[in-house]
């Protein structure tokens, strides 16, 4: 996505996104999920808030508008959510993994 993400950003991306892959889809491990999430964002803001110009910032951002605003919509099963929740997950390790 982008051609100048420093080694260590990379290593941290890949780092989170097997953290995704280990915590699972539960709806009582969300608020570790965000925090990734936020990180991975922050992270990529680094390299330009415009996403014109920061194709994984605008990646990150589409994920954020299309599968995490869902996640925070009130549901009467706890299933309902976590299929929210395993839709963003997945959303997310696919931007992270193309990233290498």
């Amino acid at each position: 996505m982008i051609a100048s993400i420093s080694t260590i950003h990379r290593q941290r991306f890949e780092e989170i996104r097997k953290n995704l892959q280990t915590l699972g889809c539960k709806e009582s491990q969300f608020l570790k999920i965000e925090l990734l999430f936020f990180e991975a964002l922050d992270i990529s803001r680094t390299y330009g808030d415009d996403p014109a110009q920061n194709a994984l910032f605008a990646a990150l951002k589409n994920v954020q508008h299309d599968q995490y605003e869902k996640t925070k919509a009130v549901t009467r099963k706890a299933g309902q959510r976590e299929i929210f929740i395993r839709r963003f997950v997945v959303s997310l390790r696919k931007v992270l993994s193309g990233i290498n």
